[in-house]
């Protein structure tokens, strides 16, 4: 079972991995937690600062637990591509088509850079997932799904969740809430339009809540 893109429209970063709605009222938070660290922007004039980035994200782009995607340690032609997808409008959000849009090539680039180098802890805030979970998580991710048509996650996503290239992120360490709003995103987007086979969207449509709450409390404890 895959969660980053081998459906057109998958970059997530996740990313939704950078798709989730901005959480304005991190922002103190973070860009207190990284100044030491962060860069002041990614360079041009109208380009975001990183702690723009990190208000969604987390701090260094360690994710949230209320849904903001990791961005830390992913690969930058990975991150690279999906913030080019969100300023062509190829790739759907708001919030992140907005903070995209007057990127320059070099700001792009540079941004995916910095996060790609970080390695922040996992994101804290909620009590941990129930042991059972986790445990089937563990077998989805490594297994798939037994006689079904899920695929395990690092059938794609490499072992460990640790991502392969530019083409399927890292899943290890995203938390929990940003998963399930993923999945759930995909499995409207295939009401919409029959996916085709083996996409994530096509995946992602065959999970029942329980398998979806399950990956996600996996990806959410293990290390990226």
């Amino acid at each position: 079972m895959m969660i980053g893109p081998r459906s057109t429209n998958a970059l997530r970063i996740g990313l939704h991995s950078l798709s989730v709605a901005a959480l304005i009222a991190f922002a103190g938070v973070c860009h207190a937690r990284s100044a030491m660290n962060a860069p002041a922007s990614a360079g041009g004039a109208n380009a975001p600062s990183i702690a723009t980035c990190v208000a969604c994200h987390g701090a260094l782009g360690a994710g949230t637990v209320t849904g903001g995607p990791r961005l830390a340690g992913k690969d930058p032609d990975y991150l690279a591509h999906a913030l080019s997808m969100f300023k062509a409008g190829t790739r759907a959000s708001a919030v992140m088509q907005t903070v995209a849009k007057d990127l320059s090539d070099s700001d792009i680039h540079e941004l995916a850079l910095y996060f790609s180098k970080q390695n922040p802890p996992l994101a804290e805030g909620v009590p941990p997932p129930a042991q059972s979970l986790v445990v089937a998580g563990k077998q989805l991710a490594e297994m798939g799904a037994a006689g079904s048509s899920v695929p395990a996650c690092f059938s794609c996503h490499a072992a460990g969740g640790k991502g392969n290239g530019a083409r399927f992120p890292g899943i290890a360490g995203e938390p929990a809430a940003f998963v399930v709003a993923r999945l759930h995103e995909l499995q409207a987007r295939a009401k919409g339009n029959t996916p085709a086979p083996g996409t994530m969207t096509a995946i992602a449509a065959s999970l029942n809540e329980a398998q979806i709450k399950e990956a996600a409390a996996y990806l959410s404890v293990i290390k990226p």
